[in-house]
């Protein structure tokens, strides 16, 4: 990934591991590993499907966003972020000096009214790409006059077509994650942008570290995780709490991305790894499965070693992201009772 992040997950993973310990609160589930996608560079950091149910799609770290075709092809490209990008300096690229040229997509999102891919590049700000993919346009690389430090983790809400996003943090670069965390940072952003208005507005900063968000089923209100903070923020957008806020869960592991499912529940994955494939002795869960009022419904264990980003599930299966490694693992969900779900967005 970025060659900050290695020390900065090294700092995060340095305190004690309480929270995922089976407390009677939830169970603990043992996916089953069904296969392996492999990739041309690393850091397949979030997951995507478009309406028609092709993908996964991913980002890596030389700047394209790939979509998986079959196990015979593989993935094929089908995206850029970067306009200056060039082919030959950026394919495989491993050198971090060139990541503002080649880009550095992270999260994805499909508008499916529309078969837009809307992305949030670490460089680039908020971007969309049309249905048969190629350069994608840059939209948004600042807010109410602040430049986006870090762009982050995307979602679409389905009912209405407004695109959220986070800023990890508004105050350092991309290369000052050790000092972000160091400054415990509250300076991370939630942002709404309308297509069709092409406005974008801040919903609520004052956020620690903003690694991951998801929009409810109904669009009432959104789950932000902060990865400096360790917790999970749930920001109203509807009813008599619409436009404030409250601490939702809280945790001794640093939460990274949020997916929705079609049930209207929330996979949660976490910083419990390194690039190097080691995990602290006592945790117990990479991921967990939670209500949108915070309760702990599953969670899971996983033979994938390393640090994982996002947990998506779509068609009874388990997609695993994470920002080093050169693949993605599908696993079969393991609660029988969820069988047919669909990532949403």
């Amino acid at each position: 990934m970025l060659a900050m992040l290695p020390v900065f997950l090294s700092i995060l993973l340095c305190f004690p591991t309480l929270m995922l310990h089976s407390n009677g609160e939830y169970v603990t589930q043992e996916a089953q590993f069904l296969e392996r996608l492999h990739l041309p560079a690393p850091g397949p950091e979030s997951i995507a499907f478009d309406a028609a149910g092709g993908g996964p799609y991913t980002g890596i770290s030389d700047g394209r966003i790939l979509k998986y075709v079959n196990a015979s092809v593989g993935f094929l490209e089908f995206a850029i972020t970067s306009p200056n990008r060039s082919k030959e300096l950026c394919v495989g690229n491993g050198d971090v000096a060139l990541d503002y040229v080649c880009g550095r997509p992270f999260g994805l999102g499909f508008h499916h009214q529309t078969g837009d891919l809307y992305i949030t590049d670490v460089y680039h700000g908020l971007m969309v790409v049309g249905p048969n993919g190629g350069v994608a346009t840059q939209l948004a690389n600042a807010a109410d006059g602040v430049p986006f430090g870090f762009a982050n983790a995307l979602d679409i809400d389905t009912n209405t077509g407004m695109v959220y996003f986070v800023d990890y943090t508004s105050q350092f670069s991309v290369d000052k994650f050790t000092a972000s965390l160091k400054a415990h940072d509250m300076t991370g952003r939630l942002m709404k942008y309308n297509p069709e208005s092409k406005e974008l507005k801040v919903l609520l900063g004052g956020l620690g570290g903003a690694a991951g968000m998801a929009v409810s089923k109904d669009g009432s209100f959104i789950l932000i995780t902060e990865a400096i903070t360790k917790r999970i923020r749930k920001f109203w957008m509807e009813g008599p709490k619409a436009t404030t806020w409250e601490i939702l869960k809280e945790f001794t592991e640093s939460p990274a991305n949020i997916k929705r499912n079609a049930e209207g529940e929330f996979w949660v994955a976490f910083l419990v790894g390194d690039e190097t494939g080691s995990r602290p002795s006592q945790q117990q869960s990479p991921g967990l499965r939670i209500t949108g009022d915070g309760m702990i419904l599953e969670a899971i264990s996983l033979d994938t070693r390393g640090t994982i980003s996002e947990i998506a599930v779509y068609d009874g299966k388990m997609y695993i992201g994470s920002p080093y490694l050169h693949f993605v693992d599908v696993y079969a969900w393991p609660s029988k009772s969820h069988q047919k779900e669909e990532l949403m967005g």
